[in-house]
């Protein structure tokens, strides 16, 4: 069984797991991240991770929360539920959870993500045959929204020659819960004509018991409700694919995924967990999605053709939770929600032939809208609107590079043009506004790749990346202008420019493989939320910014048979510049020379893993991590600073044939944080101490 951990040698390749590799029998990594093809990871001049669906397993890694642990400079922004997290890489949650995404997510070949919209995708990690982790800027061949980096999820293929079957079940209790929690996932694959057309059904269900008591008023006497926050998650997937020659192939996928979370993930306290002030509201957060993707890929004569379209419909959804905000409002309730759809195309053209000119370009279009709904009820106030933001955006994209000296030095440069129509229907209290704005963008991208060895790889990556400006409602940008801080209804672009140094290669034989990149990012007119004296949010450009770091990523085969060790750390600087003068008078915390938001100065983790064939055909993989997430500025006022906390995790899986019992254990030192917070009385934390046990059915 493989291990793999989080360095250019720490994923696995496409090809399926069998019971006798080993952590020290490491195959090539093949990712396609620079959509020119396969490539080994290590080739790769640019700072990627690659995660195997086994080793994410082998880990406990099941939803985005755990996987930001293995990526060196990333934190968590925002988390409200189950189904709204944000996440950043290096620095960009500086400007708040507004506007369009700053980290693009891709479900293989397409991207999730709709205006005004930063969420991760709440996806289940049970299907998934690969992660892909690009740090900084993509804006070349993945546009605007990526301009912290990309996370691409490649889902597994059918078995185009076998049936085969794949399962796991797991029980597990947490502290403080009365109920425990359970999950079940299955996938079966189908060779409707071998080789030739192949079907992949799989799907899974993922309960998570409540453990946070919810009291009406203050938290004195008997909570109304105990161990309320249950979290139900649920996931269908259909994978076709059908390959009728050895250059064709078309590939169509429909997955639905959901989340259903009574109450939130924020509390008015993590330890002891306990939500106050709630009065008689039964809160929530509910999301669901469907999204609809097909891939054609067509090999001719030295060129690979690719075609992908998709379609992300998410169904209405949102949250609610009461608010206890003191005289003279009391006790209310606030509700966010809405729904959006999105229609996209790529196509593109790449070389696939052995000669030392390579290059790949491409067309795309988008057609998306996102309706955001809000409601505030108290006693005394009552504020609800909605806001409709639309986009059609189009882009031309191309990278070319060529080998020089055999190979030995490669230099790479790429261009893409962006245009965008976007228009906002908004109405606050039965007032309507409208706005609407038409943005160009050019975003490019220099790199030089160095081989001086088979074994080393040394780089200089520059780019850039963007993103459209929000829309506001004129009585937004009024309220804004009136307290002193310039604005608009259209607010400019934020932008991003990215220089890094790096190097990756491995030592005594290949048993120590390491990582290391130097980077210096600048951001231009970060947008962000600015709350004005009368109490309306609305948004401003703040004003420059810029944070520099280093990454580094080690894996050991030690000489102990089985043993590795593997670690990720990230330390980094990072301060406002050029702030605007008004702004940074409304808030002092933003002003120049201050650190930034959302960005941790530091963050590091530990695996170790060692893997042993036992007696009757047995075999052994455990696994043991340490995170370690350092002291972040909050955003909000009333919550300074986000305190240093450190998570523990372990697991020892038995397997023989095709079945495995793993015991694991998550946040074995039950960690309570809070390591969020959008207020004093919405603190979130990591769930709270978590053991159980899981059994899995695995393909030969």
């Amino acid at each position: 069984m493989a291990v793999i951990a989080v360095t250019p040698a720490f994923a696995q390749d496409e090809a399926p797991a069998t019971a006798d590799d080993s952590v020290r029998r490491e195959a090539t990594i093949v990712v396609t991240a620079t959509k020119t093809g396969a490539q080994a990871l290590e080739d790769v001049p640019f700072a990627i991770q690659a995660f195997s669906g086994e080793s994410l397993t082998n880990r406990n890694i099941r939803e985005g929360a755990d996987l930001i642990e293995l990526i060196p400079g990333a934190s968590q922004v925002q988390q409200i539920g189950a189904g709204y997290r944000i996440f950043a890489f290096r620095g960009t949650g500086a400007g708040g959870p507004v506007g369009d995404g700053m980290v693009g997510y891709y479900l293989d070949d397409t991207p999730f993500g709709v205006p005004n919209n930063q969420t991760a995708p709440p996806l289940q990690y049970f299907d998934i045959e690969r992660v892909e982790v690009l740090r900084g800027p993509q804006g070349t061949l993945y546009g605007q929204g990526s301009m912290g980096g990309a996370i691409i999820y490649r889902t597994k293929n059918p078995d185009m020659s076998e049936f085969t079957t794949e399962g796991e079940a797991a029980l597990s209790s947490t502290a403080d819960a009365s109920d425990p929690n359970y999950r079940i996932s299955a996938a079966v694959s189908v060779p409707l004509i071998k080789d030739k057309l192949g079907l992949r059904l799989s799907g899974g269900y993922d309960y998570q018991a409540g453990y946070v008591d919810v009291y009406s008023d203050g938290p004195v006497g008997k909570p109304r409700l105990t161990d309320a926050n249950d979290i139900t998650a649920k996931n269908l997937q259909a994978v076709l694919l059908w390959q009728p020659t050895d250059d064709l192939s078309v590939r169509l996928r429909a997955w639905e995924f959901s989340t259903d979370q009574d109450f939130l993930s924020v509390f008015a306290s993590v330890d002891p967990p306990y939500a106050a002030n709630q009065g008689d509201v039964n809160g929530y957060d509910k999301r669901k999605a469907r999204f609809y993707s097909n891939t054609i890929n067509y090999d001719f004569s030295n060129f690979t053709l690719t075609n992908a379209t998709s379609y992300q419909e998410s169904l209405p959804g949102g949250f609610s939770t009461g608010l206890g905000l003191g005289p003279p409002l009391g006790t209310g309730v606030l509700k966010n929600g809405g729904n959006s759809d999105s229609f996209v195309n790529e196509f593109r053209l790449a070389t696939n032939g052995d000669g030392p000119f390579h290059w790949v370009g491409g067309l795309y279009y988008q057609k998306a809208e996102g309706l955001y709904i809000f409601n505030l009820d108290f006693p005394s106030l009552s504020l609800d609107g909605t806001t409709l933001t639309k986009t059609e955006n189009s882009s031309v994209f191309s990278e070319i590079s060529y080998d020089l000296f055999g190979g030995k030095l490669v230099p790479l440069v790429g261009l893409r043009y962006y245009q965008d129509t976007r228009t906002s229907e908004s109405v606050s209290n039965g007032v309507p506004a409208n706005s609407k704005a038409n943005l160009d963008a050019t975003t490019w991208r220099v790199n030089l790749a160095y081989y001086p060895t088979e074994d080393w790889t040394v780089f200089f990556n520059a780019g850039t990346g963007f993103r459209s400006g929000i829309l506001q409602s004129q009585a937004q940008a009024d309220a804004v202008i009136a307290d002193g801080v310039p604005t608009d209804i259209s607010l400019r672009p934020d932008e991003l420019r990215n220089i890094e140094v790096g190097v990756k290669g491995s030592l005594l034989n290949g048993a120590l493989n390491v990582a290391a990149s130097v980077y210096d990012v600048k951001f231009t007119d970060l947008q962000a939320a600015f709350n004005t004296s009368i109490g309306l949010a609305a948004f401003a450009n703040q004003g420059d910014g810029k944070t520099q770091g280093l990454d580094v990523e080690v894996r050991w085969e030690t000489p102990v048979e089985g043993l590795s060790l593997a670690a990720i750390a990230n330390v980094n600087k990072s301060e406002f510049t050029n702030i605007v003068p008004e702004f940074a008078a409304a808030d002092p915390r933003a002003g120049n020379g201050q650190t930034l938001f959302n960005t941790p100065p530091h963050n590091a983790r530990l695996d170790l893993d060692y893997y042993r064939p036992l007696s009757g055909k047995w075999e052994l993989n455990a696994n043991a991590s340490a995170t370690f997430n350092n002291t972040g500025k909050n955003q909000d006022a009333s919550v300074e600073l986000i305190g240093n906390y450190e998570l523990f995790d372990a697991s020892v899986g038995f397997r023989r044939d095709n079945y495995e019992i793993r015991l694991f254990g998550d946040n074995l030192s039950d960690e309570r944080g809070p390591t969020a917070a959008n207020g004093t009385t919405l603190l979130a934390g990591p769930r709270p101490r978590t053991i159980g046990v899981q059994l899995r059915l695995l393909t030969k």
